[in-house]
């Protein structure tokens, strides 16, 4: 299972990760559904515990407002 450390670091280099992103976070939101979608097809191993975490997390890197 990759961390979510590793998606970021990776994130950085691979253009069609960072449009997977962008078009989950179009709406401005991260959804419980695209939550558990996304983690499932990265195989990174997070809880859904962890949701606030991560969402104030995308905002600190400013992928939401």
């Amino acid at each position: 299972m990759a961390s979510v450390e590793e998606l970021v670091k990776q994130y950085q280099t691979d253009k069609a990760l960072q449009k997977e992103v962008a078009d989950i976070l179009a709406d401005g939101k991260i959804s419980f559904q695209e939550f558990v979608t996304f983690a499932k097809k990265h195989n990174v191993d997070v809880s859904l515990a962890d949701l606030p975490k991560y969402s104030a997390l995308a905002k600190e890197m400013g992928f939401l407002k």
